[in-house]
């Protein structure tokens, strides 16, 4: 038996993808559990055969409870397997056996309702396993669980040809683990998000609520993609475009953090603002945003030719003071071959051309006397500071973002941007607090608020005329970089 499948342009990426974990997000109805259970089919039948001449595998296959995986996994299972004659589910094992042709696979499923459930799990010998609506699920399970794929097959039955984990979901709400995982993924995981249900290239529509005549008609037809739209309408009429219920099912984005509110939850997408690779352009000067303080945070930034910032590189700093930090941390970042030939300057807290309480030296005289080039911000007031961010994140130069981050080396920055930063509400009244909280994401962000005020008002100007070629060093000087471009 066979059948014929065309997987959604998102759900083919994600096939396609070699890497050990794999997340697919978007929304309800989207194609994401058929995308899967063809996947872990297509999985089984490339295992190489053993000597028996079979191709042995087997999958887990896990939800948060027994009933979800019966009334949603097994349903879709039957529909595509037993359906077309290529596999059996046994009530009693809790399995299915997907038998045919040389393939000899085993889905087992599993719930996660008990310790006794998660123990026989992390026990198991597996080719791969599948987490079916996985932010149900405690996101410490992937540590343990990633021990147990690529045991099986083994012996007389040979050795895995591909093992791995897949997992689908719909988008989690902001700040929650799940959330952070997708937007920093760790190096052996792939993050997959599927258009929005209301976009042009809404994925899935050609089988979303067909009636008898429109499932005659071939896929991609007007009738039928109407159709499909309308699933997805009747549920933005029912909560309302905004409510968070659309947003994480309908529209694909991360849902409203329930303890506070995301600062640029309206203007910033990391599949738009966020790439891969370096982006650095020889002899274009570099600004850092500067935060001071106990965790001075910089942020390596460049404007270029098209009015765009491009941000290249945070540098961390966690309970150490500024004098330490530029020394052991940003000087040896800016030291790069990649950044050799830009003039530097930077931009920090304008708080810190005050004294402290017991030196006479301030935070720019300290700057200075390390060789940093060095300018306080125009202010320090939060409103001016948020807009310079969003005049960036919310406008388009050449048909694409006026921010360009990379998502390699500014992983706190992104977790930051996408909900990390935030307001707080108040526990007494519920009303928004007028400030975002100072926790870990505020100084990052701070400094790049910092590096956007410089770089979006007339500061670049005087900048250029007094920024110095070079870094000083204890030894000797640097040598002259290009000049500005």
């Amino acid at each position: 038996m066979s059948f014929n499948y065309t997987a959604p342009a998102t759900v083919a990426s994600f096939a396609k993808s070699e890497k050990f974990g794999r997340l697919i997000a978007g929304p309800v109805g989207s194609g994401k559990t058929t995308g899967v259970i063809v996947e872990m089919l297509r999985r089984a039948m490339q295992q190489h055969s053993a000597s028996d001449g079979f191709k042995h595998t087997r999958f887990a296959v896990v939800r948060q409870t027994l009933k979800q995986l019966k009334d949603t996994v097994l349903k879709d299972c039957d529909t595509w397997l037993q359906t077309n004659g290529l596999g059996q589910w046994k009530v009693s094992d809790s399995t299915y056996y997907v038998d045919f042709d040389r393939v000899r696979s085993e889905w087992i499923f599993l719930p996660l309702e008990d310790s006794t459930d998660q123990g026989r799990l992390l026990s198991m010998q597996l080719t791969g396993a599948w987490l079916s609506e996985c932010i149900e699920m405690d996101i410490s399970i992937l540590g343990p669980l990633a021990s147990r794929i690529g045991r099986y097959p083994s012996g007389e039955k040979g050795t895995p040809t591909w093992n791995g984990v897949m997992a689908d979901t719909n988008m989690p709400s902001e700040m929650t683990p799940w959330h952070s995982f997708m937007e920093a993924p760790p190096l052996d995981w792939q993050i997959f998000k599927q258009p929005s249900g209301l976009a042009w290239n809404a994925e899935n529509l050609d089988h979303l609520l067909q009636n008898e005549d429109t499932v005659k008609l071939p896929l991609g037809h007007p009738d039928r993609i109407a159709r499909g739209r309308e699933y997805y309408n009747r549920i933005v009429r029912q909560f309302g475009l905004e409510s968070d219920h659309v947003k994480r099912y309908v529209r694909a984005e991360y849902g409203d953090d329930p303890s506070g509110q995301a600062v640029f939850r309206e203007t910033f997408r990391s599949s738009w603002h966020c790439v891969d690779g370096t982006l650095v352009i020889p002899g274009y000067p570099l600004i850092v945003g500067q935060d001071f303080g106990r965790d001075p945070w910089s942020i390596i930034c460049q404007p270029d030719h098209m009015g765009r910032l491009l941000v290249h590189e945070e540098v961390p700093a966690n309970n150490i003071g500024l004098e330490k930090h530029c020394q052991e941390h940003l000087r040896g970042a800016l030291m790069q071959n990649e950044y050799l030939g830009c003039k530097i300057a930077l931009v920090g807290d304008p708080a810190g051309i005050a004294k402290s309480t017991h030196s006479e030296e301030t935070s720019f005289m300290l700057l200075d006397r390390l060789g940093f080039p060095c300018f306080p911000a125009p202010t320090n007031d939060l409103d001016p500071r948020l807009r310079a961010v969003e005049s960036f994140l919310g406008r388009h130069t050449n048909g694409g973002p006026s921010m360009l981050i990379n998502r390699q080396k500014c992983p706190k920055l992104i977790r930051a941007l996408a909900g990390g930063y935030r307001f707080e509400f108040a526990k007494v009244n519920g009303i928004r607090k007028p400030v975002p909280k100072k926790d870990e994401y505020s100084h990052v962000a701070d400094a790049l608020q910092y590096a956007c005020l410089a770089c979006s008002g007339g500061m670049m100007t005087a900048i250029a005329r007094r920024i110095t070629p070079r870094i000083k060093t204890q030894q000797s000087a640097a040598p002259a970089p290009a000049g500005w471009t």
